[in-house]
Parts: structure tokens; C-alpha cells; sequence
């Protein structure tokens, strides 16, 4: 009866370990509910990301400029804002049909970040509105640089990767354009605050 009791209690034990053992090996089923395919990867899922992160950034890149476009009285400014509703809304079309052809998920919608800016930028007025606009370009463009530039090299999906590197040297240019409006609009900050003016 002790040995039937023993060996009832290591099966039972063998079982449990059995199961979360299985449990463990498949993390994939509870990290990705809207995942299927049992294609599913991780480097799928990096370009995944990518591609959200791409949309959403494209999306909130349209919106800011739209106010700056509308807003802005500095025409350095509200041209800046012209190219980039113009831009990254070809960006946004071209990434869109990617994904469409990939079978990849696309979500546009703005990010948190850009619905508070948005916010922001709709009671700013004047100077103060050109400062926070350009503010957020550089330092959203420089963020951009750097992903484009990685995942141009190092994405999984060849079309993927492409679409990256094609859109880049666009990011590039809108990183030049927004650094240097910056400079101007803080050079011009600086030496009306000046009483000595700019001795340069």
C-alpha cells in the first residue's frame, strides 16, 4: 500500500513538473494575444514594433505640423511644418501599404507624448508656440535618425529594411532643417534679451 502511495505521489509529481515545464517553453502564447500564426518570431516581432513605432511617429509628425503650419507667423517655421504634413504623410502611405503587403499590424494612432504637445502647441501662441514646436522637431528627429539608421541595417524583413533606409536621408534633411531654425530662433531669444545686443 506504501509503495502503490509512493509511486502515485511521483507520478503526480513528474505531471505537475511536466506542465510548467511546457508552460515555460511557450511564452510566446501569452506575450502575443493577437499573434495566430505560429510563424510568429521574435525578429517578426522587432520589426512589428518597428513598424507601430514608425506609424504612430509618422501620425503625430502630421498633426504638430498642421498646427505649426496654421499658427506660426515665423515663415522659416511655418514652412518647416508645410514639409513635414507633406513628407511624413507620403511616409505614413508608403508604410502603410508595407504593412498591408506584410500582414503586419498597422496602428497609427498618436502617441501620448504627441497628444500632450498637440495640446501644448494649440494654447501656444506666438514665439513661445515656434519654441516648443522646434524643440520637439530636433529632438524627435534625432530620436528618428538613430532608429531609421539601425533598423535600415538590421532589420529581418528585406522590404522592411528598405523602406528604412529609403526614408532616412528624409529624417536626415527634417534633422538639419529643425537644428539649425533652433539655433536661429534661440540666437534671436538671446540677443533680444541681451542689452548689449549680439556682438556677433
Amino acid at each position: 500500500m506504501k509503495h502503490s502511495l509512493f509511486a502515485l505521489l511521483i507520478l503526480g509529481l513528474i505531471s505537475v513538473g511536466c506542465t510548467s515545464t511546457n508552460k515555460a517553453s511557450t511564452p510566446d502564447a501569452t506575450a502575443q494575444p493577437n499573434s495566430g500564426a505560429a510563424a510568429s518570431s521574435p525578429s517578426t516581432n522587432s520589426d512589428q514594433d518597428f513598424v507601430t513605432r514608425a506609424a504612430q511617429g509618422n501620425s503625430a509628425e502630421i498633426e504638430l505640423g498642421k498646427i505649426g503650419a496654421a499658427k506660426s507667423k515665423n515663415p522659416s517655421v511655418k514652412q518647416f511644418a508645410q514639409m513635414m504634413v507633406k513628407d511624413h504623410t507620403t511616409a505614413l502611405n508608403e508604410l502603410q501599404e508595407l504593412a498591408q503587403s506584410k500582414n503586419l499590424n498597422f496602428n497609427d494612432d498618436l502617441p501620448d507624448d504627441a497628444k500632450t504637445l498637440q495640446a501644448k502647441l494649440s494654447s501656444d501662441t506666438g514665439k513661445q508656440l515656434d519654441k516648443d514646436y522646434m524643440d520637439s522637431m530636433v529632438e524627435d528627429h534625432q530620436k528618428d535618425v538613430q532608429e531609421f539608421t539601425d533598423k535600415s541595417q538590421t532589420a529581418k524583413d528585406p522590404d522592411v529594411k528598405q523602406w528604412a533606409g529609403k526614408t532616412l536621408p528624409t529624417l536626415q534633411k527634417h534633422l538639419e532643417k529643425a537644428q539649425q531654425i533652433n539655433a536661429k530662433l534661440n540666437k534671436g531669444k538671446a540677443a533680444s534679451s541681451s542689452p548689449s545686443g549680439d556682438s556677433q
